[in-house]
């Protein structure tokens, strides 16, 4: 049940923040806590900055981001996640 409403909230997050940088983000897609965002830029990058912010994430080829949390996630933990990815987003 947790899952469930964590993959609903980081769901919730992806998509303002797709909507926040539609000049970087090009999709968002994904169900559950098993998400991913395709940009319009290397992934390489943003992941590497993101990653110096404390934050780990993963690529899925050259452009997308791969979210898959813990299922011990809290909106806080996706708060935080999106709080550094907003901030590096909006250095490019």
């Amino acid at each position: 049940e947790s899952a469930k409403k964590q993959g609903a909230y980081l769901y919730e997050k992806l998509e303002e923040l797709a909507a926040k940088y539609p000049n970087v983000i090009k999709a968002h897609r994904g169900l559950g806590l098993m998400q991913g965002i395709e940009l319009n830029i290397p992934a390489g990058p943003v992941i590497k900055e993101v990653m110096k912010k404390g934050v780990i994430l993963i690529g899925a080829g050259a452009n997308i981001i791969r979210f898959v949390p813990p299922l011990v996630i809290t909106e806080k933990d996706t708060d935080e996640c999106m709080n550094v990815l907003s901030e590096v987003l909006s250095e490019i």
